[in-house]
């Protein structure tokens, strides 16, 4: 009887969805930071919460104190957007018994789609190039995740991942407002 020789496979896992979201590593990264919990880690106080006497967010205080040494964002940039939240975020709560508060994980939501749309609607074809250049570092940084390569018709879609409860209807509303105020803008 012949012997059959069996290849052992060594099991690999599978990624966790929070290490293969590569568009939120991108953003992440235009911080300095690698992590989320790393990036918020300081911005979960409480007292971050709500705007100063010039409806500027105490998250943009935050944000600029820990600035780091960077050509991907700027300070005036972060105001503007900054601003933006604010503007949209008055125009959803109109009709509110008291405005919207965003705590820090919806403010970084907002943000993160901000800064997105903003580099979308200016030059699609240069945010395509720096994506794709993070997927080079993240594909020759030997952690064992490879990210395909990016097609401009992906860059059209976005997706966010929260909680339950955490405010995405909210949330949908201004992205509404921030998509129009950047298609209006760079149109």
């Amino acid at each position: 009887m012949a012997r059959q020789s069996r290849t052992t496979t060594i099991a690999r896992a599978p990624a966790k969805l929070k290490d293969a979201l590569v568009l939120n590593k991108f953003l992440l990264n235009l911080f300095g930071a690698s992590t989320f919990d790393a990036f918020s880690k300081d911005m979960k106080d409480s007292r971050l919460e709500g705007y100063d006497e010039n409806n500027i967010s105490h998250y943009y205080y935050e944000l600029i104190n820990r600035m780091f040494a960077s050509d991907a964002l700027t300070k005036d940039q972060l105001l503007e957007y900054d601003q933006n939240i604010y503007s949209h975020s008055k125009r959803i709560s109109e009709k509110q018994y008291k405005p919207i508060t965003w705590k820090y994980f919806q403010y970084l939501s907002l943000l993160f789609a901000e800064i997105y749309l903003d580099k979308y609607f200016s030059n699609p074809s240069r945010l395509l190039e720096a994506i794709n250049a993070f997927v080079d570092e993240i594909n020759n940084s030997g952690n064992g995740f490879a990210a395909p390569k990016f097609q401009l018709s992906d860059l059209n879609k976005l997706a966010f991942w929260n909680a339950t409860g955490s405010g995405k209807t909210l949330i949908m509303h201004v992205n509404i407002l921030q998509y129009l105020h950047y298609a209006e803008k760079h149109n």
